[in-house]
């Protein structure tokens, strides 16, 4: 099964990406965000922290803290104005935890699995949740990806 997994995420190589505006309530210590991909896959991703030149920039338990600022901290915006339009030059897919890493020019996304539905993607009108694609959903309507309760 990783191996399809492995495969599937291999076909998001040199994509662009943008982060979709959600709807997505967050709770405390989330910043759940939907990322889409030119090839029309997205991903949705719970947690997740974003590396830049080597060092940890911003996470999403980062979202909505205040940390002594002015104002708290829109982790979701923020990854926004760094990924938009950044070109996806590889996925890593760590087999012992099933957490994904995006690779960027610079940049890092690291997308965690702490539990079975922490991450999904809706590539070529499949599902595949984590880890290592427990449960495949066939879908018809990718449309639907937002009904999918495992996301």
């Amino acid at each position: 099964m990783t191996k399809s997994v492995e495969q599937s995420l291999a076909g998001l190589r040199k994509t662009g990406i943008s982060v979709a505006a959600d709807d997505i309530p967050d709770a405390e210590g989330t910043a759940a965000v939907v990322l889409k991909f030119s090839d029309g896959t997205v991903l949705k991703a719970n947690y997740w922290r974003l590396i830049q030149d080597g060092r940890a920039l911003l996470s999403s338990f980062d979202h909505k803290k205040k940390y002594g600022l002015p104002a708290p901290i829109d982790a979701k915006e923020q990854l926004s104005s760094v990924l938009e339009g950044k070109i996806c030059n590889d996925v890593q897919f760590d087999r012992e935890t099933a957490d994904l890493t995006l690779l960027f020019e610079t940049t890092k996304l690291q997308v965690f699995s702490f539990i079975a539905y922490d991450w999904g993607i809706l590539q070529l009108r499949s599902y595949m949740s984590c880890p290592f694609g427990h449960p495949l959903a066939r879908l018809r309507n990718p449309s639907r990806l937002k009904s999918i309760s495992a996301i």
